[in-house]
């Protein structure tokens, strides 16, 4: 047998930093030159002997697995909280102590933004830095909702997340990121479904009925289920394991949902209450709401609240906020919005999905703000038929803003701009236009709303 060292090259690397699957990141010297090199459960400051599993054929970036430690471990090293770390893909960086983690956060939006920025994390224009970043209220059990795969676990029915890069399914139960509610009703809907003799989906064979699980949990322990099914599923058996799953009191509701895509789509089409209601009500931005099986609502409500409270302070600073005519476009449930009328900003928020906006408007009208805000359903471009605006407030997807967006923006009125980014380096590509069309940054402020990751979101301000 060739030995390791026959078999695949070795190199020594030191981790200066992370990307987003917890791989330690450094630069490797070879006679051929520097290579950036990825290894897992390498710490930024720790060395190690690695050997190279894959190369890029197209630039100089490995991967590769670590032979021998050299040197003692970082010590921001620490225990990860989670029995299955490691193996679900989820919560890569839980093997940092929180400290550390919130630095590398803060590296990786000065990283995204050098094009911007320059090398120093600094605009040269205005002198403006990104702030350190803001934790999270609490690092573990922060997710109010769980969305869990259902498939076979060593002969058992079970309901967790595919290993990463594959179709392995990795039960997640004891998930400590997740709200103890949600672990809870997964483990119940788990149980209900095996008694039920309800069949996971198994796609290469098609086979099966229960395709997916999704749990939501409110702040004051309520909890919605959905039962994402095939739509051959027995209906006795699906109504059944809600009956099961409605019989813990915290329990505000059980949908079905059938999906028979062949792709890995979630969700697909209209709930159907099988027990209880249709929505279960939380509060978003301090404002009541009602959320049901699709609407998107950010996972860490405590954090994402901070957010929407610090972008209406930047939005409004220095101005009558009763005078105000704002925009909020990508609005989702409408947290930005809430915020901004809730301090007497007028405000457009535009959003294509027909049920958020149902939701927003009627959280509006529920909380006496129904004057301030006007819902509307339609593409984020649509901004451009706003009229008069004093500043508008985008929270794209990962992808960005489109050109369209982008072109909309600079042709507004809106002397300010608020924007608030999941993705860094599509943040990045944006400022530069935004940039080129007569903004200038004055503010960047990164927010940590899901510890364990690598996710960061970042609240940037503009000025005409």
């Amino acid at each position: 047998m060739p030995s390791v060292a026959e078999s695949r090259k070795l190199v020594e690397i030191e981790a200066t930093s992370l990307d987003e699957a917890g791989r330690g990141v450094g630069m490797s010297e070879e006679p051929s030159g520097p290579r950036t090199m990825h290894v897992p459960d390498l710490l930024p400051g720790e060395r190690a002997e690695v050997a190279i599993d894959h190369q890029s054929p197209h630039k100089a970036e490995a991967w590769a697995t670590i032979v021998r430690r050299l040197g003692e471990p970082s010590p921001a090293r620490t225990s990860p909280a989670c029995p299955a770390f490691g193996r679900c893909g989820g919560c890569a960086w839980q093997h940092l102590a929180y400290p550390g983690q919130l630095a590398e956060k803060r590296a990786r939006v000065v990283r995204a933004l050098a094009p911007v920025l320059g090398a120093g994390g600094v605009e040269a224009a205005t002198a403006v830095a990104v702030a350190a970043v803001t934790p999270s209220p609490a690092e573990l059990g922060y997710r109010h909702k769980g969305k869990y795969v259902a498939g076979w676990i060593s002969g058992r029915l079970g309901l967790g997340a595919y290993a990463p890069r594959s179709h392995t399914l990795i039960d997640t139960a004891g998930c400590r990121v997740v709200a103890p509610l949600v672990d809870e009703l997964r483990a119940r809907a788990c149980s209900a479904a095996a008694a039920a003799g309800l069949t996971p989906w198994v796609e290469k064979q098609r086979t099966g009925e229960l395709r997916y699980v999704i749990v939501r949990a409110t702040r004051d322990g309520r909890g919605l289920v959905v039962l994402v099914v095939r739509s051959i599923a027995d209906e006795t058996r699906v109504a059944a394991v809600a009956r099961a799953i409605a019989g813990d009191p915290r329990v505000a509701g059980v949908l079905r949902m059938d999906n028979d895509r062949d792709d890995g789509a979630l969700l697909d089409g209209a709930a159907r209450v099988l027990a209880g209601d249709a929505t279960v009500r939380d509060t978003v931005a301090g404002v009541a709401i009602e959320l049901g099986a699709g609407e998107f609502a950010q996972v860490n409500p405590a954090q994402a609240d901070a957010i929407y409270a610090r972008v209406a302070t930047l939005a409004l600073e220095a101005w009558d906020a009763t005078a105000t005519r704002a925009a909020d476009i990508y609005a989702g449930l409408g947290g930005i919005t809430l915020a901004l009328a809730s301090a007497r900003a007028s405000v457009i928020a535009i959003e294509r999905d027909p049920s958020a906006v149902a939701a927003l408007s009627a959280a509006a009208a529920g909380a006496g703000l129904g004057d301030r805000v006007d819902a509307r359903t339609g593409d984020a471009a649509t901004l451009a038929h706003g009229g008069q605006l004093d500043v508008i407030v985008v929270n794209p997807p990962r992808k960005g803003l489109s050109t369209d967006v982008i072109t909309a923006l600079v042709a507004s009125s809106a002397r300010r701009v608020v924007y608030v980014s999941c993705g860094p380096e599509s943040l990045a590509r944006d400022l530069v236009l935004l940039r080129d069309g007569g903004f200038t940054i004055d503010t960047i402020e990164p927010f940590d709303l899901m510890p364990g990751t690598a996710q960061v979101e970042t609240v940037v301000r503009l000025q005409r």
